[in-house]
């Protein structure tokens, strides 16, 4: 006798257990979220623009690019004669985050010397562990 009422028991415990399980999985849910306006969001963000910063990309100035171009070209195996380097000069232009390792790259606009013609070309800067900046020339 006490075997059957055990057994009623689970069995009715399986039953309310399932029946409150379905209970939850089938309700509706609640909604917590709602919708801004797009006023709504531009009103936000003009009050604090914190919340949505500009990204911003650390770039060598002109004088540590022109540095940096001058000690990779020196350094180039295609230089013949190391004792008689150009006068280099180059003028930076847009810089961005470089899509492959770090650093970023820039349009820079490249002379070989003073009377050549400017050479239009990306050149990739990257931080030294020494703070000092590196060119990378392609």
């Amino acid at each position: 006798m006490q075997q059957n009422a055990i057994i009623a028991i689970a069995a009715t415990l399986g039953l309310v257990a399932g029946a409150g399980g379905t209970y939850i999985a089938t309700s509706e849910p609640k909604v917590e979220a709602q919708a801004i306006s797009k006023a709504e969001l531009v009103a936000a963000i003009s009050a604090d623009p914190s919340l949505c910063p500009i990204p911003t990309v650390e770039a060598p100035t002109e004088a540590e690019a022109l540095a940096a171009y001058r000690k990779a070209h020196a350094a180039s195996p295609l230089v013949w004669d190391r004792n008689n380097l150009p006068e280099i000069s180059l003028a930076l232009g847009k810089c961005d985050k470089a899509g492959a390792g770090p650093g970023v790259a820039c349009m820079t606009s490249v002379k070989m010397g003073p009377e050549a013609r400017p050479i239009d070309r990306i050149v990739g800067f990257a931080k030294s562990a020494s703070g000092e900046w590196i060119a990378t020339i392609n």
